[in-house]
């Protein structure tokens, strides 16, 4: 009779290796799963904050109205929209849902500027509709990273780079096309009917 040896045989060798290469083959894919998930979570991080942005700047827009504005108490030329490309700001006038306590007034000066190097899309608020000096602004809203933007107003049946300075013919949307964090955006607001 044989005596019983101890030890492994090479053919269990060869059996140990390949499920040992194998289990480390479904680890690896598993982490670079969990690895690009969680790299994709954090880059649709910035979608909801713009699209919180444009649902809060939507409600401004919903309360346009048509109001003479003053600067250091000089009347400025009585438009729905106020567009300024040069500095990239659009001013306008609304009705908020509830006046605010210090003013009580529901009329609201709004201001969105673009600041390129800042790289931020910010709304402005002021309840100095006349202002004697200066208007007194209130940060209401802010979009950091914002790489680049561009402003287009509805008129007709097209898009144009200026609204409308037709008091009779106002615009009917207002569209922002953002670029943020190298994503594109575009947030399109309509605007109430207010023909006369």
């Amino acid at each position: 009779m044989k005596a019983h040896q101890g030890g492994l045989t090479l053919l269990e060798m060869l059996v140990a290796l390949a499920l040992t290469a194998v289990l480390g083959v479904l680890l690896a894919t598993l982490v670079n799963g969990w690895l690009q998930t969680r790299e994709r979570l954090q880059s649709l991080d910035a979608g909801p904050q713009v699209l919180e942005f444009c649902m809060a700047l939507e409600r401004h827009f919903d309360g346009l109205q048509l109001r003479q504005l003053y600067d250091q108490r000089l009347p400025r030329k009585l438009n729905w929209l106020d567009w300024q490309p040069g500095s990239q700001q659009l001013e306008w006038v609304a009705a908020s849902n509830w006046p605010n306590s210090a003013n009580a007034s529901r009329l609201q000066r709004l201001r969105l500027a673009y600041e390129p190097a800042r790289q931020r899309l910010t709304l402005w608020q002021s309840a100095d509709l006349y202002a004697a000096a200066t208007p007194i602004w209130a940060q209401a809203l802010l979009l950091p990273g914002v790489e680049r933007v561009d402003f287009s107003f509805y008129q007709g049946q097209r898009w144009q780079a200026f609204p409308s300075t037709t008091l009779a013919q106002p615009d009917r949307g207002v569209r922002l096309q953002l670029q943020r964090q190298g994503e594109p955006y575009v947030c399109t607001f309509a605007l109430p009917d207010s023909r006369p």
